[in-house]
């Protein structure tokens, strides 16, 4: 019984020995003695599999712009509604689009226009007073909409 045990302690070091020497000397290791490949085919895939990577990166940036450019160009050619609730107005730009894009974040999409020396960043917009004073009432609740927000007609 003793000598199974001995057995079974030597086959279990064996084994980690092994295991633990492919760990340290890597996969290359691994490759080129086992498999039998090449540093250089090896270096090829590997080479191969970036370029597919990157193509694939540059394709979904592309697809990327041009939704955006074409959400850009639809929010350019829509006639803007006249009452605006104003959730600030900054004299940099910066300040302006960081307000924009905490509203974007949470779902409206934002309109910014210049007027009076300030960028005015508008959340939402509508037709009529009572649809934009309903709309600030509850937007004033938010725990993002600043406590000055207001309706700005334009």
């Amino acid at each position: 019984m003793k000598k199974i045990v001995i057995a079974f302690s030597v086959t279990v070091m064996l084994a980690i020995a092994l295991l633990l020497g492919v760990g340290i000397t890597g996969c290359d290791w691994f490759n080129t003695s086992v498999l039998g490949k090449s540093k250089k085919e090896m270096t090829e895939k590997k080479d191969t599999e970036k370029e597919n990577q990157d193509s694939i990166r540059r394709a979904e940036l592309l697809k990327y712009e041009a939704l955006k450019a074409r959400e850009e160009e639809q929010a350019k050619n829509q006639v803007p509604k006249p009452y605006h609730i104003i959730v600030g107005a900054f004299e940099e730009k910066p300040n302006a689009d960081n307000m924009s894009a905490l509203f974007r974040s949470n779902g409206y999409n934002t309109v910014l226009f210049d007027y009076g020396g300030l960028t005015h960043v508008s959340a939402i917009s509508f037709e009529t007073l009572q649809e934009a004073e309903t709309a600030l009432r509850n937007m004033l609740n938010l725990s993002y909409c600043p406590e000055d927000a207001w309706i700005f007609k334009r």
